[in-house]
């Protein structure tokens, strides 16, 4: 994942994206509009935690990355991890300069 940069902003480009409180809970990372909220309702009741969403045309500041998991704080606070495999379709790094 060398291609990502730990520490930069990122647009979220595609999908909503539940942020897991560990990496082990990131079985389903994304869902479409219609149903994020829902999804991350169940899942927050499920394992009885904040699953919170990144949402679509939003910010994210990547903490953490290795080969299956980033670790990402959003625009609202939230920290979470998703598991991407490839991240620069769902992301787009922010230029310091836009």
């Amino acid at each position: 994942m060398s291609y990502i940069q730990i520490g930069e902003l990122y647009f979220v480009k595609e999908l909503f994206w539940f942020l897991y409180p560990t990496k082990e809970m990131t079985a389903t990372s994304h869902a479409w509009a219609t149903k994020a909220y829902q999804d991350a309702k169940w899942w927050s009741e499920r394992y009885k935690c904040n699953v919170p969403v990144a949402e679509e045309n939003t910010y994210v500041v990547l903490l953490e990355a290795d080969e299956d998991y980033c670790k990402l704080l959003d625009c609202n606070g939230n920290i979470g991890w998703i598991s991407c495999s490839d991240f620069s379709r769902y992301f787009e790094r922010v230029k310091a300069n836009q």
